[in-house]
């Protein structure tokens, strides 16, 4: 058991840094190139708005790209 209770608390460190070095580098690059940090943001939204509805016709995703 404290090797699972070990293993989850270790997970969730990792879980924290990475979250934590996420939010850092998207602060520095709004800070440095605030233009494509928006487009890379505008992509991200767009990626998962299309993994979210799988039910949306395929010409209707093509057009957004577009």
């Amino acid at each position: 058991m404290l090797e699972i209770t070990e293993e989850l608390t270790i997970a969730m460190v990792v879980t924290q840094q990475s979250t934590e070095n996420m939010e850092y580098v998207r602060r520095l690059l709004k800070q440095k190139q605030p233009g494509f940090a928006a487009a890379l943001e505008l992509a991200a939204d767009l990626v998962e708005r299309d993994l979210g509805s799988p039910e949306t016709p395929r010409e209707i995703n093509t057009a957004v790209r577009s």
